[in-house]
């Protein structure tokens, strides 16, 4: 009989465990119907592996009970419309079914008119109010069948056995309830965290670009025997000013906005040679040599994006540089991938430095806002690809993009 009672025990358990993993995955925390189809299974369990002919059969009610705490009347009348059909389906109709529905039917009501107060009380109030209920209905089934005889040891199993239980599996529900809860408010306080970090460090860095400004615009505005030549130069430093501010915003907004819908199929090789005539103007300004060789393969993506992704990391790569050196771009095809390695002969980075690449605000240039290496994450992961970074400083840096094939060509 001890081993029917540690299996319906264990029934009750597995059933919480799908509850929460069911709710969690859903987000329906408080849903009543994940709650009754649950437990309605975890009751039928019970009732099919009851322990005993006499008076306390199996362990239905626990779950009964705990149903009728957490979701209110609503639950606990389902649940108990279940118990009256399964039974009757199972075992038939006798006469103690009648007496025992009405015992379930008071029960279901106590649990269902005290689940908002049981709710909100504290853990040790839960745990009190769970088990008393089971305590209290084990010996009220005790003494409506005190006629059959049982032995001291079956008395003692079945009287505290229902109740020990219940304060178990009360404790694990509460404990699984509190671990989801703290798990919300960690991934609420990290996302807002990261909004916050994002909004302050776009509006810091827009804001000098425009303080900038309105300060050249002031003096052109002010200064009536200023010379031509200098308000042309002031002008032109307001407008570089201003064209930096819109590229902070640009950077932001592509980091923001979701993965494009309108993806084309690009040319590997078209796409690089394109990137490459765009950044090669700026390698030669920094004394950087260009180290190219691409395949020729088709992956899917937005053109706008990739280009925007390239550039990114080629002009860090190109700032990385400052005494000149080689910036190496590679593709080679793979399983069905094709891989970008873009390398340059830089200063390189830390292994702290790597793990914080695409954190907002963290930049290894001293006028950076690390907004750039987001882009990149972002673009990178919408096309279903993949980056990784190796560095040593002194030695350079290393990124590698890997995207599946979409046509081999």
């Amino acid at each position: 009989m001890l081993y029917e009672l540690i299996l319906n025990l264990l029934f009750i358990l597995v059933g919480i465990f799908v509850h929460h993993i069911w709710a969690e995955k859903t987000g329906h925390y408080q849903s009543k119907m994940i709650i009754s189809v649950v437990f309605s299974i975890t009751i039928g369990l019970c009732i099919i592996f009851r322990f005993h002919e006499s008076f306390l059969h199996d362990l239905k009610f626990i779950p009964f009970i705990i149903g009728g705490l957490y979701g209110g009347i609503f639950v606990a009348a389902i649940l108990f419309s279940f118990i009256v059909l399964f039974t009757i389906f199972i075992y038939g109709f006798t006469g103690s079914i009648g007496t025992i529905m009405i015992i379930f039917v008071i029960l279901g009501l106590a649990c269902g008119l005290i689940s908002k107060k049981f709710i909100d009380s504290k853990l040790s109030e839960k745990l009190t109010i769970m088990t008393c209920i089971a305590f209290i209905f084990t010996v009220i089934m005790f003494l409506w069948r005190q006629n059959e005889e049982t032995s001291i040891v079956h008395t003692l199993l079945y009287l505290n056995f229902p109740a020990l239980s219940m304060f178990v599996i009360g404790y694990i529900m509460e404990s699984i309830r509190g671990t989801i809860l703290l798990r919300q408010q960690i991934a609420k306080s990290e996302k807002s965290e990261i909004v916050s970090q994002l909004a302050a460090s776009v509006s810091h860095e827009v804001r000098n670009p425009l303080t900038v400004t309105r300060g050249f615009l002031q003096l052109v505005l002010e200064d009536d025997e200023l010379p031509q030549e200098k308000r042309k130069s002031y002008i032109k430093l307001a407008i570089d000013e201003l064209d930096t501010a819109s590229n902070i915003i640009n950077d932001y907004l592509t980091f923001a906005k979701p993965a494009p819908t309108n993806w084309e199929l690009l040319d590997i090789e078209v796409q690089l040679n394109q990137i490459e005539d765009i950044i090669l103007t700026y390698a030669n300004m920094n004394s950087v040599s260009l180290d190219t060789e691409f395949a020729s393969c088709i992956i899917q993506g937005n053109k706008q994006q990739f280009h925007q992704c390239l550039l990114n990391i080629t002009k860090n790569c190109i700032e990385a540089m400052p005494n000149g050196g080689v910036l190496s771009i590679y593709t080679s095809i793979f399983q069905h991938h094709v891989l970008i390695q873009i390398s340059d002969t830089g200063v390189g980075m830390t292994e702290e430095q790597i793990n914080r690449i695409g954190e907002p605000y963290f930049s290894t240039k001293e006028k950076g806002t690390g907004l750039g290496m987001m882009v990149v994450f972002s673009i990178v992961k919408a096309m279903k690809g993949t980056i990784s970074i190796q560095s040593k400083v002194g030695y350079g840096t290393k990124i590698s993009l890997r995207f599946p094939i979409a046509i081999p060509k």
